[in-house]
């Protein structure tokens, strides 16, 4: 049994630019500051977020914004829906392992909306799987799997969507 899923072109390209201009909108989104991205990490850098949906309510009005990404992921029920904003580390320090909810049978999906040389790594029976960051890939998978994040140093800003649902 496959426990991820690599999906390119995910949205239809004229509701992804909507959502993308959103998310890279200065004036828009009301960034959040966390100074450590996972327990244990070699990167102490910190990270940008910007919560939809979190403590099983709607955070910011933007949350309808996600209505048609919502049912096309075919969403029972929601965890937390954020945007990641990352800069550019000279390094390519990367974040410890960890699982974002171990939930029994909720799901994990990002949605990259930088294409860069970062790379989300999965954790799957002591084997290690890679998923490149490109714009409009959606990487979906149990959330019980262990993951982390290879930073990138080959653009200034990277933007993804996390999403944790049934």
């Amino acid at each position: 049994m496959q426990r991820y899923q690599i999906i390119d072109n995910f949205l239809p390209k004229e509701y992804y630019n909507e959502l993308s201009s959103f998310i890279k909108s200065n004036l828009n989104i009301p960034w959040f500051y966390v100074g450590q991205d996972t327990k244990n990490s070699k990167n102490k850098n910190g990270y940008f977020t910007f919560s939809f949906y979190d403590h099983f309510k709607p955070d910011h009005q933007a949350f309808l914004l996600l209505e048609k990404l919502i049912k096309k992921l075919e969403c029972k029920s929601l965890i937390e829906f954020r945007a990641n904003l990352t800069f550019r580390d000279i390094d390519c320090v990367e974040s410890s392992y960890h699982t974002d909810f171990a939930y029994d049978g909720s799901k994990t999906a990002i949605l990259y909306f930088t294409t860069c040389n970062a790379k989300t790594v999965l954790k799957i029976n002591e084997n290690e799987i890679f998923c490149k960051s490109e714009e409009n890939r959606l990487l979906i998978f149990d959330s019980n799997v262990y993951h982390k994040v290879i930073y990138h140093n080959d653009v200034h800003k990277r933007y993804i969507l996390n999403m944790n649902y049934f």
